[in-house]
């Protein structure tokens, strides 16, 4: 399940009760954060397209398998070789790697979904089916855009320099073209986990 088809069934996950039912929301629950991977030779394909056969000499380790797969692509960690690792002042980095031919893909996967949807009655009350299409073609459409991405976290490194909460993780540009996206590691937690930590920390996520 990919592209335009996770992108829904994110977008589902986070309705409450009132437009999605419990079975519903525990199924899609599972789907807001998880997603098959690509087979490790179509990995290959699409590292050496973007970066020559010689990519892996850019690392020092690279972890074949994702640790995290979405809609439109998975996450691999990776350490820098020693140039470039001395460049950046750190080695270990996050390698987003878009799924092959998801970007061509997007406005007839939602055509064919609007119409299972429709045809099914799977809808949920209450959801505004083109606004939600329109939505999701809008969000694939700048989520496949690798590197706009690039340029928006270093604007927003700019911004969040100074902050004592926020960090943002910088860019690695040899190892970011338009279907990777390579970044500083940065370990944290999905907001949902913020229950089980301790007062302070809750407090200072609220505020």
């Amino acid at each position: 399940m990919r592209g335009a088809a996770l992108k829904m069934g994110q977008m589902l996950s986070i309705q409450d009760s009132l437009f999605v039912s419990k079975k519903i929301e525990e199924i899609l629950s599972r789907v807001q954060n998880s997603a098959n991977y690509m087979p490790i030779k179509q990995l290959n394909k699409t590292m050496a397209t973007q970066f020559g056969d010689d990519w892996r000499a850019n690392f020092k380790s690279f972890d074949d398998i994702p640790f995290a797969a979405a809609s439109i692509g998975q996450v691999h960690l990776a350490e820098l070789n020693e140039t470039l690792a001395k460049k950046y002042g750190f080695s270990k980095v996050a390698v987003k790697v878009q799924y092959p031919g998801i970007s061509e893909s997007i406005d007839s996967d939602l055509s064919n979904i609007q119409t299972l949807l429709i045809m099914s009655k799977l809808l949920p009350k209450g959801l505004y089916l083109d606004n939600t299409i329109k939505v999701a073609r809008k969000e694939l459409g700048m989520e496949c855009d690798y590197i706009r991405e690039a340029e928006s976290t270093k604007k927003f490194l700019g911004f969040f320099k100074n902050s004592q909460i926020f960090s943002v993780p910088n860019i690695i540009d040899e190892l970011s073209e338009k279907k990777v996206l390579t970044t500083e590691f940065l370990s944290g937690l999905p907001i949902s986990k913020a229950h089980e930590l301790d007062q302070e920390t809750r407090d200072k996520v609220l505020t």
